[in-house]
């Protein structure tokens, strides 16, 4: 998705992934993000995706990746296989979203998660005004061929993670690139942010 921007997400999660340690990307796309932790952080990454094209793209990369459905196949992995699993832009496109998580946080020590935040004041104003869903840079599907099958917001996101067996660690401001320790929601954040990014873990 066009919210992933590349230098700041990827610098962010480097920054919450020690060296060397073990991670699976999933939803891994072309490998972009485990090529840039290999070099950077020297980690041992894997990639699950569902688009073969994409597999390709890893692959010729050097990425050890597979095809699969965080859906379907997360249940496969024995508990704690990795230190860390990354989930960027990619939760609001799965079909359970609460077994992806808790799938996530059993399979690894702890995961990232990153999404678009449908409580997002512009999209918001854009639903107010036009009456339809919004269109945007960000957001650049229309309704009808949208990958997005949950809309989430910051909020709902603290929610179901409240209402799990989920921990939310740390938050990540993304317009300042900072790091923080998650307390409570911040009406602010939910309102102002466009997207949201935690680090989770098993209570």
């Amino acid at each position: 998705m066009s919210l992933f921007n590349t230098d700041r997400d990827f610098s962010i999660i480097s920054k919450m992934i020690p060296s060397r340690s073990k991670i699976i990307d999933v939803g891994c796309g072309d490998g972009s993000l485990l090529d840039y932790l290999i070099k950077k952080k020297n980690v041992d990454g894997r990639g699950l995706e569902i688009d073969q094209d994409k597999i390709r793209e890893c692959l010729a990369k050097g990425i050890s990746a597979i095809q699969g459905d965080a859906d379907i196949d997360l249940i496969d992995y024995p508990d704690k296989s990795f230190d860390y699993s990354i989930l960027t832009y990619t939760l609001q496109a799965t079909k359970r979203p609460k077994k992806v998580l808790e799938e996530l946080v059993r399979i690894s020590n702890k995961a990232i998660v990153s999404f678009p935040n449908f409580g997002y004041w512009k999209i918001r104003m854009s639903l107010l005004l036009n009456g339809k869903m919004p269109v945007s840079n960000e957001l650049s599907y229309s309704w009808h061929e949208t990958p997005n099958l949950h809309f989430c917001t910051i909020y709902d996101f603290i929610d179901l993670c409240e209402a799990t067996d989920i921990k939310i660690e740390k938050k990540v401001n993304l317009k300042k690139n900072v790091i923080q320790s998650f307390n409570n929601k911040e009406w602010f954040e939910n309102f102002f942010s466009g997207s949201g990014m935690f680090l989770i873990s098993k209570k």
